[in-house]
């Protein structure tokens, strides 16, 4: 067993590990990606900026550090993360060997720059959770700024020790990103409740549900739109939209307009033990994203409850809704599409229920690698950090971090 310091390279922000609720999201992160370290209690530190804080905040083997205090933009905070990513691996790095666990490559340059300064001591794990450049291709509509994310992330992909990503696109899109493909481990992601799930009966009205951010890069402000023409071609039908974000007060606006208000529910943010009663009040689940998802795990979820799913033929969408089969894919910001398809489930009760029942097998296939998954990562993470500590302990420290000279130490040796 090797219990070398792990690093979090947050991005840009820490945790407050002061705070309960902060702290039982942080564990949750941490059982996600790198469980055996909370079982075996490892020192683990997440390094970044702090919002409206810096220091340190400790609670059992977690402690966050804040190098900087935010200074409230992103652009600015973004690059000291970075910064603090490096100054705490190299600092960590003068003691023991590091493990640097960056939770995207768009987070990593900081932790792959340290990699290449202390190469006998740090070892850098990237998770890969979707296409961080294809939002401003899809949706921002600026391509130089993609393709500058993209060179940023193939940086980092190539200079990892291992990569984790959550899918078959995730896989794929690391080795388009320069992953040695021995490297790379893939590990789906959980649903803390799969255990508890259970399948019941399509309701009495056919319901479509969206649920996540609202934001204009997941599309639910043309998938309203597609929803008004639904409600014609399926009188009883009805649109549920769970989630917050800065388009909620657009899509309210936008309801009254169409002057269905009795036909669209906005619930706002909906705890996870309340998630399970909402999809149980629907037939379809739809995710009409405009930029490439890593996967979209309310489909996987949304599967487990026996419901049909919708999604946009792009990204890892497609990892998850198989065309025909538990759902229907669509083109990307096209609402006639996306209308069509909920009409051909809304308006008709057994394909919905057919296609729910495919989506907990594809659902429950998803989910049963992750075990196998995770002790793959485990056994390669402690190869990893042993041959990191065999390395270390055959070289001089100041051979990685050559000491500044005192002053005034050669007048005295003259």
């Amino acid at each position: 067993m090797f219990t070398p310091h792990v690093l979090g390279a947050t991005f840009p922000y820490v945790p407050d590990l002061w705070d309960a609720g902060e702290r039982e999201r942080v564990r949750e992160r941490v059982a996600r990606d790198l469980p055996w370290t909370l079982t075996r209690e490892q020192p683990f530190t997440f390094c970044g900026v702090g919002r409206g804080w810096n220091g340190s905040r400790a609670y059992g083997h977690l402690t966050s550090r804040a190098v900087f205090r935010s200074r409230g933009s992103l652009a600015l905070d973004g690059p000291l993360a970075w910064l603090a990513h490096l100054e705490g691996a190299l600092r960590l790095a003068r003691r023991r060997s590091v493990l640097i666990a960056a939770p995207s490559p768009k987070s990593g340059l900081g932790a792959a720059i340290a990699r290449v300064i202390a190469p006998a001591r740090v070892r850098l794990v990237v998770r890969v959770q979707g296409s961080g450049a294809s939002r401003d291709l899809y949706v921002n509509d600026a391509p130089w700024r993609s393709r500058l994310k993209h060179a940023l992330q193939s940086a980092v992909i190539r200079r990892a020790d291992l990569v984790v990503p959550m899918g078959e696109f995730t896989r794929e899109l690391a080795l388009r990103l320069g992953a040695k493909p021995e490297s790379v481990i893939v590990v789906p992601f959980v649903v803390w409740w799969e255990d508890e799930a259970r399948v019941t009966d399509l309701p009495e009205r056919p319901t479509a549900l969206f649920a996540g951010r609202l934001e204009k890069e997941k599309g639910v402000h043309i998938l309203l739109e597609a929803m008004a023409s639904v409600f014609h071609a399926v009188p009883d039908s009805r649109f549920i939209v769970a989630g917050e974000g800065r388009l909620r007060g657009e899509l309210e606006r936008r309801v009254e307009q169409l002057g269905v208000q009795d036909r669209v529910e906005m619930l706002g943010w909906v705890q996870r033990k309340d998630i399970q009663s909402v999809y149980e009040r629907a037939w379809v689940l739809v995710l009409p994203s405009l930029l490439e998802e890593g996967l979209g795990m309310v489909l996987v979820e949304a599967g487990l409850k026996g419901r049909a799913v919708i999604g946009s033929d792009r990204g890892g969408i497609t990892d998850v809704v198989r065309h025909g089969e538990n759902g229907l894919l669509v083109t990307p910001g096209d609402a006639a599409s996306l209308a069509n398809a909920l009409v051909a489930i809304l308006g008709d009760r057994e394909k919905a229920r057919r296609m729910g029942q495919a989506g907990t097998r594809i659902a429950g296939a998803y989910l049963a690698a992750r075990a196998e998954a995770l002790g793959r990562l485990e056994r390669a993470v402690d190869e990893l950090m042993e041959s990191c500590s065999v390395r270390a302990r055959t070289r001089e420290p100041q051979s990685e971090f050559p000491r500044k000279p005192r002053i005034g130490a050669s007048r005295r040796a003259r």
